[in-house]
């Protein structure tokens, strides 16, 4: 019950941050063709690293003429270390607040770089992660479907299969190379 009410108190929180930014009318096939720059959000709970390592290998390939940067937990940065395909910025609990939203250390180290395109490959709503994505002003904000996601991604991937991150990863990529 405790958590439900933090989470209400963080998206009321979000929902006033955000409040002025609209966000511009864009062609997805041009933003998703022209974008060089991205940025990924991995999952808060890595249950499955093998589909989570596909997906990484893949936007690296794909963001190689550009930059590419994961925004991953401490825990996570163990199995992606000597990798330089990408940048990697690491958070901990400690830089997220009571109320589920990224503290001001966390947020400045990510808006120090700009962004075409971010992705957050969360399959059901976390609010640090969704929070992030918005921050990081990337014309082109792109998650799977689930709640709340409407105020913080533009465009939304739904796919039947979130209980599979290999099948759910798949249809997202799936999705990008149409455009």
């Amino acid at each position: 019950m405790l958590n439900g009410l933090r989470l209400k108190v963080g998206l009321l929180y979000a929902r006033f941050h955000f409040r002025k930014l609209k966000d511009p009318a864009l062609r997805f096939t041009e933003a998703v063709s022209h974008a060089h720059r991205a940025l990924v959000l991995l999952p808060e709970s890595t249950r499955d690293i093998a589909s989570v390592q596909w997906i990484v290998r893949n936007f690296s390939e794909r963001f190689s003429s550009g930059s590419l940067t994961i925004v991953a937990t401490n825990e996570q940065v163990q199995w992606m270390k000597g990798d330089s395909r990408f940048q990697i910025l690491t958070y901990s609990p400690n830089d997220i607040s009571a109320w589920y939203v990224p503290r001001q250390e966390l947020l400045g180290k990510m808006k120090r770089s700009t962004f075409d395109i971010a992705f957050d490959l969360n399959t059901t709503f976390t609010l640090p992660s969704a929070f992030l994505c918005r921050e990081s002003n990337a014309p082109l904000r792109v998650s799977f479907f689930k709640n709340y996601a409407d105020e913080f991604y533009n465009f939304q991937i739904n796919t039947k299969s979130v209980n599979s991150l290999a099948v759910a990863y798949r249809n997202l990529v799936r999705c990008l190379e149409m455009f």
